[in-house]
């Protein structure tokens, strides 16, 4: 019988050693396979972005010398045929005007890492634009002295010919871009068929490996039955192990979920361990009912209307558990807000601090009684001394003590973790040099003396949210909160600090989900609204223009039908990158739903709305929507009017998207009465 166990438990020892083995070959192979395929991505990635970084700018600047070079030509001849003096004159400066775009362009161009071949065809165009300049002030010359014969003739001769090698060399730069896309393009498509290929090749090798351990795991599988009996006392014991976590997890915060009454929808057994509610007594009856009556209305007033308005609520409030005892938490009120914009419920989450509010009522007792109780009650005194160093030392909060010469004399454990600084290495040090970030030093060393000499200061007996300085020179935030207390004929301060870093970030993030766009990383229609009432204000009191841009997709059900609702969200995702990387960054661009989009521009000059809404129409038709193809939209393009308001100026420029639309779509339409001529 021995043997036989021996063998048994042999066989077994090889079997596990076999499945541990074969288990961490796979698990090598696909960590290899996953490793490479990243690296081949980051790599496909850092190509694309080089393409995008430089391509996208250089033929952008191309496209504007080409524009303000023909510009120039067109403004020349206008300005050899016109007789009138001052007309001229305007069409010089003009034609000067022209010809800084011209140079601000190429000037931009050549602060690009360009190839040799750039390098040279830019230099070919720096030479055509030097004689070019020179036969065009020639022409500008002889008109000033009324040779208009002359000036015609340089023009003709000379002028246009040069002109035409510039523009000449400008779209040979153009298909020298486009032809290095096209082969930078190639070169990625190699290496995603290569990495396609090791990991297909990969994943077979792992599939064999994984097809030949569960065939013998399946050999083994007879023997191990018999161990599911065990393997089944071991689940129930893990099973009381999780619930315990569990019911330890649960034990961490107080939360409760209100509807927008206030009526209370789910409660955790910390709430009613707290409230000593069971839970049944609490589902369906409105918050009040732990109201202690200590605040008054204006402080719920204040909460509510702060939550109303989709906004975060911070604050300490004052309960009454089911005996009628108050208890203090510290509550974070979140509104999760519809479709519409609007709160649909709350969830609080609340942090016990009862403990540090009997704290900071021994603390903050006035000369008087505390000399009463000396006198009265010595022993109670050492008793509540006793507690109170108790509780400064289970708070979890840092409870900080200086003496009239900013020097620590108390510091709990609390302080120690959330410093760094053991109480040894901090008892008479100066707080100030540090824990206190030196932006602050001049506002404290200005203010300490009235503080040390009356006891009273703007951070005294208030809560307030600053920044503080761990040993290691880092900055975090901190919510405070000073008392000042008499001792031996001097003032001393004690402070109690609580780490809000990770309800800053949750608040961050919060913030920025209620304002940008989950897909495209726009801003949604909500903040949109928010800032054009803003940008209207200021229009109607300071007359600034504003021009208003909506334009939406052609056929993009037809995107989505054809290529898949992933392929329509990648192109929308794209579409937005391109658009915000094109505009100035005091314009506002949103989605406004769908596949529909708008851009809120101030401060536009004249003709600036249309060539703002042109410049993007031919981005995104010329851009290279890998997945679908060629994408095209349409445009309607509206100005602020006086008696404008959100809802006249968006109706405007959505009949305005509306005409592009039945006109053909791919264009752009402005206000019939402003239409650029």
């Amino acid at each position: 019988m021995v043997p036989v166990l021996a063998s048994e438990n042999l066989a077994e020892i090889r079997s596990r050693k076999v499945i541990r083995i074969g288990f961490a070959l796979v698990m090598l192979i696909i960590a290899f396979i996953v490793l490479f395929g990243i690296g081949r991505m980051s790599k496909v990635h850092e190509t694309l972005s080089e393409i995008v970084a430089h391509e996208q700018v250089a033929i952008e600047m191309l496209f504007r010398m080409q524009q303000a070079a023909r510009d120039r030509s067109v403004l020349l001849y206008s300005i050899a045929s016109t007789k009138d003096p001052f007309e001229r004159d305007e069409q010089v400066l003009q034609h000067g005007r022209f010809g800084g775009q011209f140079a601000e362009a190429r000037i931009k161009l050549n602060t690009l890492q360009l190839d040799e071949t750039e390098r040279a065809l830019l230099a070919r165009l720096g030479e055509y634009t030097n004689n070019t300049q020179k036969l065009q002030g020639e022409v500008l010359e002889q008109l000033s002295n009324d040779r208009f014969q002359q000036a015609q003739d340089i023009l003709n001769r000379q002028a246009v010919p040069s002109q035409s090698k510039i523009l000449a060399t400008i779209n040979e730069l153009l298909d020298y871009e486009i032809s290095k896309s096209h082969s930078t393009e190639l070169v990625i498509q190699k290496q995603q068929v290569q990495t396609r290929i090791f990991m297909v090749a990969g994943g077979v090798v792992a599939a064999i490996f994984a097809g030949l351990i569960a065939t013998f795991i399946n050999r083994r599988m007879g023997k191990l039955i018999s161990g599911l009996e065990t393997s089944a006392h071991q689940l129930q014991d893990a099973n009381h192990s999780l619930e315990s976590l569990r019911l330890a997890m649960d034990h961490h915060g107080i939360v409760s979920i209100t509807d927008v009454h206030g009526n209370i929808t789910f409660v955790n057994d910390k709430f009613c361990q707290i409230s000593q509610y069971a839970r049944e007594d609490l589902i369906g009856k409105n918050h009040r009912l732990i109201n202690s009556g200590i605040h008054p209305s204006s402080f719920f007033e204040e909460m509510w209307n702060t939550i109303a308005a989709g906004k975060i609520w911070q604050g300490e409030i004052c309960n009454r558990n089911r005996s009628g005892a108050p208890y203090w938490v510290s509550s974070t009120i979140v509104p999760f807000l519809d479709d519409a914009g609007l709160p649909c419920q709350y969830i609080a989450v609340r942090t016990d601090i009862t403990a540090i509010k009997e704290a900071e009522q021994v603390l903050m007792r006035g000369k008087y009684e505390l000399e009463a109780l000396v006198h009265e009650r010595t022993a109670d005194l050492e008793e509540r001394e006793e507690v109170l160093q108790s509780i400064t030392t289970a708070a979890q909060d840092a409870v900080i003590m200086i003496d009239s010469n900013g020097n620590v004399t108390h510091w709990n454990p609390a302080a120690e973790k959330m410093f760094g600084y053991s109480l040894v290495e901090i008892i008479g040090r100066n707080l100030l040099d540090l824990v206190v970030p030196s932006k602050y030093h001049d506002a404290l060393r200005a203010g300490y003396p009235k503080f040390v000499q009356t006891g009273t200061g703007p951070l005294i007996g208030a809560i307030t949210e600053v920044d503080a300085r761990k040993r290691d020179g880092s900055e975090f935030p901190v919510e405070i909160s000073i008392a000042a207390i008499r001792v031996k004929q001097s003032w001393h301060a004690v402070a109690i600090a609580r780490d809000i870093t990770v309800r800053k970030l949750a608040a961050e993030h919060l913030k920025q989900l209620a304002s940008t766009d989950a897909l495209t990383g726009a801003f949604n229609r909500r903040r949109f609204n928010e800032v054009m009432q803003i940008e209207l204000a200021r229009a109607k009191r300071y007359g600034t223009p504003i021009t208003l841009i909506i334009f939406d997709i052609d056929h993009f059900k037809r995107i989505n039908d054809t290529h898949g609702h992933s392929a329509g969200d990648q192109v929308l995702l794209k579409l937005a990158l391109l658009v915000s990387g094109n505009i100035r960054d005091t314009d506002i661009f949103a989605r406004w739903g769908g596949e529909e989009f708008v851009i809120l521009a101030s401060n536009c000059e004249t003709q600036c709305p249309h060539s703002l809404a042109e410049k993007i129409r031919k981005l995104i038709e010329f851009y290279p929507f890998e997945e679908v193809g060629q994408v095209t939209c349409s445009f309607g393009v509206t100005e602020y009017c006086s008696g404008d308001d959100q809802e006249s100026i968006v109706k405007r420029a959505d009949s305005n998207l509306y005409r592009a639309k039945e006109a053909g779509r791919n264009r752009v339409c402005f206000d019939e009465t402003n239409s650029p001529q």
